[in-house]
C-alpha cells in the first residue's frame, strides 16, 4: 500500500468548512450579511445555489424569511403561516426534504414566476434549535445528492445549524429589547480559534484516510462529541461541579446541561 500524500491529509471539506464558519464573526445589525457570508464559505466547498433563513415570529402565527443566499430580495417570499413542510420540521425538530415547492406556502407564489432558476427541489429543510426548542429552520440545496436519503447532507447541516442557532438567538434577543442596552458581543479571541484548528488538524493528520473513507462522515460525531465532554468537565471541575453554575458559565440552561452529561456519561459528584 502506498503512503499517503500530504495531499490525502488535508482536513476534509466539511470540518474544514464548520471550523471557517465557526471563525466567522457575529452579525453587529443585520443577519441577512452573516447569514450570507456564512453560505459563501459553505458554498466554496459545496455547489450550494440557493439557501435561506426562516425564523418563527413569537408574537405571531407566522414564518418570516430573515435571510437569504443565491436569490434577490425582490421575488424571494417573505413570510408565510406556520403551514407545510417547514412547520413540520419546526414542530418534530428534524429535518425533511421538500420535493413539490408550488405545495410549500412559503414557496408557491413564487414557483408562479419565471425566474427562479435557483429554488429548485429538492430543498433541505433542518430546525435551528436554542437551548432544545425551535427558533427556525434552514432551507437549502442538496450537498451531496440523494444518496442515502440525504443522510450525509443532514448529518452536516445538522452541525452547521448548531454552530449558527447561538448567533441567531443572540440576534434575535437584540432585536426584541431594542431600547436595553445590551451588552455588546465579544469577539472570539484568535488564540482559541488558532489552538482549535491547530489541535483539529494534528487529530485529522493521524487519520489513516483509507479506514477513514469507510465511514467518511463518522468523524463528525467523534470529535464534536469529545470535545463537548471535554469543555463540559472543564466548566463543572472550575465551578466546583455546582451545575446551575456551570450552565451560566457555558451559556445554556440547567436542564440542557443535565441531558448532555446524561448522553455523554459525565458523572456529577
Amino acid at each position: 500500500m502506498t503512503s499517503p500524500s500530504a495531499a490525502d491529509l488535508r482536513p476534509n471539506p466539511e470540518l474544514q468548512s464548520l471550523l471557517e464558519v465557526a471563525r466567522f464573526p457575529y452579525p453587529q445589525t443585520h443577519l441577512q450579511d452573516y447569514f450570507q457570508g456564512v453560505m459563501a464559505i459553505v458554498s466554496e466547498y459545496f455547489p450550494i445555489g440557493y439557501s435561506a433563513l426562516v425564523l418563527q415570529d413569537p408574537k405571531k402565527e407566522i414564518l418570516k424569511v430573515e435571510a437569504y443566499y443565491g436569490i434577490g430580495k425582490e421575488i424571494h417570499p417573505g413570510s408565510c403561516g406556520r403551514m407545510g413542510i417547514i412547520a413540520k420540521v419546526l414542530e418534530s425538530r428534524q429535518p425533511a426534504v421538500i420535493q413539490n415547492l408550488s405545495q410549500e406556502p412559503l414557496y408557491e407564489e413564487v414557483m408562479k414566476g419565471t425566474r427562479t432558476e435557483k429554488i429548485r427541489p429538492p430543498l433541505l429543510c433542518v430546525p435551528i434549535l436554542a437551548d432544545e426548542e425551535p427558533i427556525g429552520v434552514i432551507n437549502i440545496n442538496t450537498l451531496y445528492g440523494s444518496k442515502n436519503e440525504f443522510a450525509e447532507d443532514f448529518q452536516f447541516l445538522s452541525v452547521l445549524s448548531a454552530i449558527l442557532s447561538p448567533v441567531i438567538k443572540d440576534f434575535q434577543m437584540k432585536r426584541e429589547a431594542p431600547s436595553s442596552r445590551a451588552p455588546k458581543s465579544k469577539a472570539r479571541p484568535s488564540f482559541l480559534d488558532e489552538i482549535l484548528e491547530e489541535k483539529l488538524t494534528e487529530v485529522l493528520n493521524k487519520i489513516d484516510p483509507y479506514v477513514e473513507s469507510k465511514a467518511r462522515m463518522g468523524i463528525f460525531n467523534d470529535i464534536l462529541g469529545i470535545v463537548e465532554k471535554i469543555v463540559i468537565k472543564s466548566a463543572l471541575e472550575r465551578m466546583d461541579h455546582v451545575q446551575t453554575a456551570t450552565a451560566q458559565f457555558l451559556g445554556i440552561n440547567r436542564n440542557t446541561l443535565r441531558k448532555k452529561m446524561k448522553d455523554l456519561k459525565i458523572k456529577s459528584r
